[in-house]
């Protein structure tokens, strides 16, 4: 099912505190996952210049073929599937990122990532007023199209995902925990919903509990996964600041309800504002319209030469990365490149972070 490199890189993040950055780090000393496997025990010096040797002896107690297929056969048995970094399958969006997580144990529909989408965030202390903003703008963002990404926690993100679920919109829930520790408890229905119409996905093994450091590590997926973030409402310490950092460092596009000024839950979002971190939106025409959606602009009656028009019938399938648009139109790099830019000055495509293209009005 997996190759012995996939297994290996599920094994070693398996390991408590092997974060990815040092998975990889790991694997580059090494040929491949044999060579790291069969000469592990002898390399102690040189592993040891990439992780502790508390975590060397972590990975050299367990590091055996039955640990391995172990690890494995309990993922198929709980039914647990599994993306690595080396996986055909495995989002393009987070390849593009500046730390990407080696693994990605999922249940639901992993092509969900390839598709547009806006990660809601805020406070886990809603108010009414911002569970009202959630509803209005999930509503409303449903009939285009767009997944809805949060975080399973209480407050915002919990009214995210349930508002996609009531208006038929797809949603992702990024876990902070393992798939054995639903995390609340709480929204262990909720998580079962979710799996079965969306997609429930996590970086943690499914025996990991949820951890304090773990949640701002789970943001980074939130933002990463997305084409724009949504903050709702959010106090002057809230995590959700670490999802904003995420973002602006990964290129999205940011957008900030402003909030009461009077209010402390809301403080955060207003001065985020204030220090021009994200784009004010007060409608979710705002977003349509940055998206090239809006529902009252007229479809476009335009002039295309054959190559133009082969690669807007492939962005009708949705947003593609460059890469893929070179694989499915044929044409050559240089050609691909001036014709893109050709259509965005036009305004017919736009280009996003990571390197992703989506037609911005509809085309006949």
């Amino acid at each position: 099912m997996y190759s012995f490199q996939e297994e290996l890189l599920i094994f070693l993040n398996s390991i408590e505190g092997l974060f990815s950055n040092k998975q990889l780090e790991l694997l580059s000393l090494y040929d491949d996952a044999k060579d790291l496997f069969d000469n592990f025990a002898d390399t102690k010096p040189d592993a040891c210049t990439v992780i502790s040797e508390n975590l060397y002896n972590k990975i050299l107690q367990k590091l055996n073929h039955e640990e391995i297929n172990k690890i494995v056969h309990n993922l198929q048995k709980d039914e647990i599937k599994v993306t690595t970094i080396l996986s055909d399958d495995y989002p393009q969006k987070l390849k593009d990122i500046p730390d990407p997580p080696t693994v990605l144990y999922y249940k639901g529909d992993l092509s969900l990532v390839e598709k547009t989408s806006i990660a809601v965030v805020g406070s886990r202390k809603c108010t009414g007023y911002g569970a009202k903003v959630v509803d209005l703008f999930v509503k409303q963002l449903a009939p285009h199209d767009f997944v809805i990404i949060s975080g399973m926690a209480f407050g915002i993100d919990e009214a995210a995902h349930k508002a996609a679920i009531e208006y038929n919109a797809k949603t992702i829930a990024v876990m902070g925990s393992g798939f054995k520790h639903i995390y609340p408890s709480q929204h262990k229905g909720l998580a079962q919903i979710i799996q079965k119409e969306g997609l429930l996905i996590t970086e943690f093994c499914p025996e990991a509990t949820p951890q304090p450091y773990h949640f701002p590590m789970r943001n980074r997926i939130v933002s990463g996964l997305s084409d724009g973030i949504l903050i709702v409402e959010a106090g002057q310490k809230s995590g959700t600041h670490t999802t904003l950092n995420h973002a602006l460092d990964q290129g999205k596009n940011v957008y900030i309800i402003p909030n009461d000024i009077f209010s402390f839950s809301s403080s955060g979002s207003n001065e985020m504002i204030k220090s021009l971190q994200g784009s004010m939106v007060t409608s979710p025409k705002d977003i349509l319209d940055d998206f090239g959606l809006n529902p009252d602009k007229p479809k476009q009656n335009m002039q295309f030469d054959f190559n133009e028009t082969c690669i807007i019938n492939v962005l009708k399938q949705g947003q593609m990365h460059f890469s893929e648009l070179l694989a499915q139109t044929g044409l050559d790099i240089t050609e691909l490149n001036f014709k893109l830019s050709t259509l965005e000055i036009g305004g017919v495509v736009s280009k996003s972070a990571g390197n992703f293209y989506r037609l911005t009005m509809e085309v006949n």
